[in-house]
């Protein structure tokens, strides 16, 4: 039986956008949330997808956004929610096979989805 579970992580970091008419365009941070979407089959026997190993395999990943210059650590142009998903998407999907959205939040009333 396929199932959709999701599981949410925070991470704190700074970054810019490249854009001079912009007010994110000088270094400030945000207290981000990721929450991360997976399609799979339920194990017959444990009836359930492991928390923990999504959790397991996301945690090196956040050590490398966590509390960073994101313009510095990820080299990705724009450092916007957008690229974020797009990003974290491309660093997770041979680690979590049934990756179906990626969703990040900058704030409570904003973010940013990629779906797959």
């Amino acid at each position: 039986m396929q199932v959709k579970i999701f599981r949410e992580f925070e991470f704190s970091a700074a970054h810019y956008l490249n854009n001079e008419n912009h007010k994110s365009s000088r270094l400030h941070g945000h207290n981000y949330k990721l929450k991360i979407e997976v399609k799979g089959v339920v194990d017959e026997n444990r009836k359930m997808i492991d928390f923990r190993e999504i959790k397991k395999q996301v945690k090196p990943v956040l050590k490398m956004v966590d509390h960073q210059n994101l313009n510095q650590s990820l080299k990705i142009d724009p450092t916007s929610c957008e690229s974020l998903c797009i990003w974290f998407y491309a660093a997770l999907k041979d680690r979590i096979s049934g990756i179906t959205k990626i969703e990040i939040r900058v704030t409570d009333k904003c973010g940013a989805i990629f779906e797959v």
